[in-house]
């Protein structure tokens, strides 16, 4: 009887100790599961600017039972970067207007007879201008008020498209018309000059082709306005219509 007695008490002991490893391999398994989703998140901030041509590889993690007693690696940590130019099928998702400071705020948004989106910073005079798209300068003049502007031209998916800065305080060194710029270039800075209540960036973005005698909608600024107040009332709000363009940001 007493023998019995201390089999079923050694029965007893390693279900016990069974169940105790089991406990333990799954809460191993859960805490490393959690670590591996919140680093997913954990990157550095970089600039989304700079990142315009560049492939990303995050490590994998293996999650199974034979590896969870290994050292746990570094998850979610960005370990690659390339600069070198896309492959066609990432060519055609990748990203094409962007916002045309690093820091603003919307403080108006297109209406008829003011086409444009008002954008201000808190930088004031010292926020860069950079171009929405690549493109070629189409136009460097002053408007019978003073104000500056700077106008560029864009061929995206076999169509012509205009942007107009308006207001700037100054020019970039060595623009002239013709001069090819990216997305990466600045233009100018943001200003108050001609008619403005205060320092910030009149942008209008318009599906043709600003000072071409081939595009009879823009031959042009008149003709600029006209049209961009009748593509506003089909539904056309110039850079909203290409982007998604937040109330305020604080990087491009």
């Amino acid at each position: 009887m007493k023998l019995t007695n201390n089999y079923i008490l050694r029965g007893k002991f390693l279900i016990i100790i069974s169940l105790l490893f089991f406990i333990l391999a799954t809460y191993l398994i859960i805490i490393k599961e959690n670590n591996n989703y919140l680093n997913v998140f954990n990157f550095e901030y970089i600039n989304i600017k700079d990142m315009a041509s560049t492939s990303i590889a995050l490590k994998t993690t293996n999650t199974s039972l034979l590896n969870i007693f290994k050292p746990m690696e570094p998850k979610g940590h960005l370990i690659e970067t390339s600069l070198t130019p896309l492959s066609p099928s990432t060519q055609e998702e990748k990203q094409i207007w962007y916002l045309p400071t690093e820091m603003g705020v919307v403080s108006q948004n297109p209406t008829y007879n003011h086409v444009a989106l008002d954008i201000y910073s808190p930088r004031g005079i010292q926020e860069y201008i950079f171009p929405v798209a690549n493109g070629t300068i189409s136009g460097i003049y002053t408007d019978n008020a003073g104000a500056k502007i700077v106008t560029i031209s864009h061929y995206i998916n076999d169509k012509y498209y205009t942007s107009q800065y308006v207001h700037l305080s100054s020019y970039a060194p060595d623009l002239y018309v013709g001069k090819n710029v990216t997305i990466n270039d600045s233009i100018g800075k943001m200003g108050a000059t001609g008619i403005a209540t205060g320092v910030h960036l009149h942008l209008a973005v318009l599906d043709c082709n600003l000072f071409s005698n081939q595009d009879l909608n823009c031959q042009n600024i008149n003709s600029f306005y006209n049209y961009a107040n009748q593509r506003l009332a089909q539904g056309y709000i110039g850079l909203g219509t290409m982007m998604f363009v937040p109330g305020s940001w604080n990087s491009r």
